[in-house]
């Protein structure tokens, strides 16, 4: 080996050892601090879920019982027109490739 390569090995030793003696107070208070900022995201995002429940029942609030149930009505027509388009009754569209179904000759 040459000088520069039992250098490198030296080095890298040398930083594997120096991590492995590190304090387990700067692990587990690094753990503590990843702990703080997954609680901080997931209360932010409940927040926001919060939020869009009543900007989305704010929107619903002005109509009608009769709006609703036309509304409700033309949704379900879209949805089935949908379905029922030559899209989707050939399911096995080109490029399509479906893994858990197999062919009975197999």
């Amino acid at each position: 080996m040459s000088g520069k390569a039992v250098f490198v090995v030296a080095l890298l030793v040398a930083l594997l050892v120096s991590d492995s003696a590190s304090s387990p107070e700067s692990s587990a208070a690094r753990e503590a601090k990843g702990v703080n900022v997954l609680q901080r995201l997931l209360a932010k995002r409940e927040k926001v879920r919060e939020a869009e429940g009543a900007a989305r029942a704010e929107r619903r609030t002005h109509l009608s019982e009769d709006d609703r149930e036309i509304m409700t009505k033309q949704i379900m027509q879209a949805i089935t027109e949908v379905m029922n388009s030559e899209c989707m009754a050939d399911r096995d569209y080109q490029g399509w490739v479906d893994f858990g179904r197999r062919d009975a000759a197999e």
